[in-house]
């Protein structure tokens, strides 16, 4: 009779076991790094040839294939060109831009998704704060002028990705107005400029 409770006992337990439900857990990349190439377009094409451009997002999922995207991209310009600057009743010729910088976010989401989540097709709409870095000329005849030139504005892009497995390529479209809050450069002075490039996923 023992023997009959104690085998009952330890059938019961197995099957409370099998029994249990555990919460699945939402293992998507949360951590975003991008390296990208860019062309000016437009007027803006008159201003730098080119840049290489390094982001780094922190995701946040908002709703199912839904996500918002933190982050900033640091900007190297490829042989910028001089441009005309006014300073009062004065029009400075400033030396070409070496570098911009983005701080912003964006909503992702994602338009196709493989049933074991391997590889995903998303897109990216983001908004934020684009500043544009130019220097006054290093002769001596601007030592004494107090300038500080920049160039900053709002931000849109829209961009799309393929993952496969955490890697992917990307490829986005930005439009920054710079003249739009500096009244200092020319009007028209442009603001579009498509990159494209590769991007790495992955979570601490």
């Amino acid at each position: 009779m023992k023997k009959l409770i104690f085998l009952v006992l330890i059938a019961f337990k197995m099957n409370a076991q099998d029994t249990i439900v555990f919460p699945k857990i939402d293992l998507y990349k949360r951590n975003v790094i991008e390296v990208s190439y860019g062309k000016p377009l437009g007027q803006l094409s008159n201003k730098y040839e080119s840049s290489i451009t390094t982001a780094l997002y922190f995701r946040t999922k908002i709703g199912k294939r839904q996500f918002v995207d933190f982050g900033a991209e640091l900007s190297g310009i490829v042989n910028g060109n001089s441009i005309s600057y006014k300073e009062g009743a004065e029009n400075i010729q400033l030396d070409g831009s070496k570098s911009a910088f983005f701080l912003g976010l964006r909503y992702t989401r994602f338009l196709i998704q493989s049933k074991n989540q391997n590889f995903h097709l998303e897109s990216n709409s983001g908004i934020g704060w684009k500043y544009l870095h130019y220097s006054k000329p290093e002769a001596e005849a601007y030592d004494d002028i107090d300038l500080k030139p920049s160039l900053n504005t709002i931000a849109v892009s829209q961009g799309l990705k393929l993952v496969f497995h955490g890697f992917g390529l990307h490829c986005s479209y930005q439009y920054a107005p710079y003249d739009l809050f500096n009244s200092q450069v020319e009007k028209n002075f442009g603001g579009s400029s498509i990159n494209f490039g590769l991007s790495g996923s992955w979570n601490f």
